[in-house]
């Protein structure tokens, strides 16, 4: 098996859609506020923006995946400038390497982590 899609629940796809596009910095692929539905390539990855379904795929919820970074700092100076917002600044972990979540335009939050190796 390997992973094919993610979905994330809006409220309102256009906010989503330049949210994603100007702020976090993803690059659109497919789909459009007509369809329904907004596509993002990430590695190989297709993250989909979609509409909430009440009681069924809501919003403002952990979404339980991470994207990877190569220099996290960097990316948390570049974002807050653009206007994303953070649970907090990037934090070291035990396990080696720093972790932060962004808080979307619909209350969704997810991971972003920097694996250091050294």
């Amino acid at each position: 098996m390997k992973l094919n899609a993610l979905r994330i629940p809006c409220k309102n796809l256009a906010e989503a859609e330049v949210y994603y596009l100007n702020m976090v910095g993803w690059q659109k692929t497919f789909g459009s506020i007509d369809e329904g539905y907004i596509g993002f390539d990430l590695s190989g990855i297709t993250v989909i923006l979609e509409p909430e379904e009440a009681d069924e795929f809501e919003c403002r919820r952990y979404l339980g995946f991470s994207v990877s970074i190569e220099n996290l700092d960097q990316f948390h100076l570049d974002a807050c400038d653009r206007g994303v917002e953070f649970t907090g600044p990037p934090e070291r972990q035990d396990w080696g390497g720093t972790m932060t979540h962004i808080c979307d335009c619909s209350g969704n939050t997810f991971t972003v982590v920097e694996q250091r190796t050294t």
